[in-house]
């Protein structure tokens, strides 16, 4: 279930590494629906001109999609209290894009090691099967062309990082057994929680939904359309259907969570797996 993405990047003097990024996942057809981008607030002018240039930038490249820019507590990740700091601040920023239901794509091209290094360290525990972790790479020509650079060119290449689930570690671990290369360790896991997802809404659309709210949802997941639509196509009053739909939000987001937002759309994403051949 999900309303769309967020990029989440870091930034050091590279600019372009953003928009690159947010150009390649597009042509990859990911849905990205806010911009986080996270750096220090470093006194070194390359990287204050990059968030200005970022900052400036950023309509002509992402039109309407909002950029959120999180300026982490220090000037510079030189000590353990340092490290803690932006740590705390990665996971409460990723948190917060996960609890408005957003899929989150990392991108870790830009910016000092250590912000990388703490940026994926928080993934691991955060992030779900949705989720991603990607590198950008591109060649020195086009990182000296700057945001002159064409995010078009063949050369440059989102490429995509293993990220092990640790909220779901018996998968991981027999995902990790079984394939020694992480990459496939990653995708086995991935597979092994969409399985039990699969399940688990299959369960509920049996036993929590009475039939005539798995005929609505049915409906709803086969043929879309508003409520008169469906009420037409099952023979029912617009004013039932509207009920119906009412009380199967409810039990989903008791199932999930008052913090997470459902509607028909979160309801389709969450049954398609179970209904469609």
């Amino acid at each position: 279930m999900t309303a769309g993405a967020a990029l989440v990047a870091t930034l050091g003097s590279e600019p372009q590494v953003v928009f690159f990024a947010l150009k390649r996942l597009a042509q990859l057809g990911v849905p990205i629906r806010q911009g986080l981008v996270c750096h220090t607030r470093s006194p070194e002018p390359a990287i204050r001109d990059a968030v200005v240039q970022l900052k400036r930038a950023w309509p002509s490249w992402a039109g309407a999609i909002p950029l959120r820019l999180l300026e982490l507590p220090m000037e510079d990740l030189d000590s353990e209290s340092a490290l803690q700091r932006a740590y705390a601040a990665l996971r409460e920023a990723y948190q917060e894009l996960k609890k408005s239901g957003l899929m989150l794509h990392l991108c870790l091209s830009g910016g000092r090691k250590p912000l990388a290094i703490l940026a994926f360290l928080a993934a691991q525990f955060l992030f779900g099967a949705n989720d991603r972790v990607w590198y950008l790479y591109s060649p020195p020509e086009v990182e000296e062309a700057k945001l002159a650079a064409s995010p078009l060119d063949p050369r440059v290449r989102l490429l995509e990082l293993p990220l092990p689930i640790w909220t779901e570690l018996p998968l991981l671990l027999e995902a990790v057994q079984r394939f020694r290369d992480p990459w496939t360790a990653a995708q086995v896991q991935r597979a092994l929680v969409r399985q039990g997802e699969r399940r688990r809404w299959q369960e509920f659309f049996e036993r929590r939904l009475t039939p005539a709210e798995q005929e609505v949802v049915r409906a709803l997941v086969l043929q879309g359309g508003t409520n008169k639509a469906l009420a037409k196509a099952l023979g029912k009053s617009t004013r039932t259907v509207g009920h119906q739909l009412a009380s199967v939000y409810r039990k989903v987001r008791a199932e999930l969570g008052a913090a997470i937002p459902v509607d028909r759309t979160a309801v389709a994403s969450l049954f398609a797996p179970v209904l469609r051949p």
